[in-house]
């Protein structure tokens, strides 16, 4: 058990840095470094430099029948290295559903829910190959995102059940009050981050098919959506300082006042990023750490709420 335990947190950490080595990319503008999938620019091991090409590499790579732009070797290895994170992620979720048949005299589930892991993972990485065959579609990376989320989601959930089978330790009762706070925060937060990767492409979108496009004419055609995303922020926040407060008052769950307490710090570094994007003409270097904080919020308030919620295995 050990062995696999520590097997689910490599992948937890491979999720992670999936997430942000994909925020890398999006905010760099290396979606595209790759035109083609599988391979990149047919190669399995992608060019460095641009003499390593067809002279008409662009008509050859063409994607949904437009041009490629210019041959730029760092967002080529961008987007190769976040592909290359990916299979290395898909790799520890294949030996963890190899590895959960030796599980099943103590739980005849997880081999059927790391089955589930694996087939997600293949999803999500069809997915991806939509995503550039189709020339970035929004709705694809907010798909994408989405999958993303669940796979980290399944393996908190995992880890928790597979925690639950070693405590034979008593089980504290239920805090519902702060167990409800915690569903909503998640789902709260979980919507923030979608709502974030279709903001993030409406920017995309403006600044590159409109040549005098300014930070004041970007915000001003975003549309509601930027607005609900923004506004969040403050919900979540006023939810956050509620809930801390409750857990420092009634002194019930150590742990869960000091796992929200780190979840609080990611929420202020995701607003604080957001700021900078908001007011300082959306800066590619501050979108990576805004994703991650935001995924890392996500990841620590669905452990909470698993901890809250006490034993899985009822």
């Amino acid at each position: 058990m050990k062995g696999f335990q520590r097997l689910i947190i490599l992948s937890i950490m491979g999720t992670y840095l999936v997430i942000l080595a994909g925020s890398v990319v999006r905010g760099t503008g290396s979606g595209l470094g790759c035109p083609d999938w599988p391979k990149c620019f047919g190669q399995w091991v992608p060019p460095m430099d641009i003499s390593e090409l067809p002279v008409d590499y662009k008509d050859v790579f063409k994607i949904s029948g437009k041009t490629i732009a210019d041959f730029d070797p760092f967002k080529t290895w961008t987007e190769y290295i976040n592909r290359l994170l990916g299979v290395v992620l898909g790799f520890f979720i294949t030996l963890l559903f190899f590895f959960s048949f030796k599980l099943r005299h103590v739980e005849r589930n997880i081999p059927w829910f790391c089955a589930g892991l694996l087939a997600l993972i293949l999803v999500q990485g069809g997915v991806g190959a939509f995503v550039v065959s189709t020339h970035l579609k929004p709705f694809l990376i907010t798909i994408h995102m989405f999958l993303a989320v669940i796979l980290l989601f399944g393996l908190l959930y995992l880890k928790k059940y597979c925690d639950d089978l070693e405590d034979t330790a008593i089980v504290q009762p239920i805090d519902n009050k702060a167990l409800l706070i915690s569903r909503i925060l998640v789902w709260t937060a979980f919507a923030q981050v979608l709502m974030g990767t279709q903001v993030r492409q409406q920017v995309d979108s403006l600044t590159r098919d409109t040549t005098t496009a300014t930070h004041e004419t970007v915000v001003n055609f975003l549309g509601p959506v930027f607005y609900v995303h923004r506004s969040f922020s403050v919900l979540i926040v006023a939810l956050f300082i509620y809930l801390l407060v409750y857990l420092q008052r009634t002194r019930f769950n150590r742990g869960a006042f000091f796992t929200t307490l780190f979840a609080f710090f990611c929420v202020i570094g995701n607003v604080t990023t957001g700021i900078a994007l908001n007011y300082f003409d959306f800066p590619a270097n501050a979108q990576p750490p805004h994703l991650f904080f935001g995924v890392m919020t996500l990841g620590l308030l669905y452990s909470l709420k698993l901890n809250l919620k006490g034993t899985l295995l009822d």
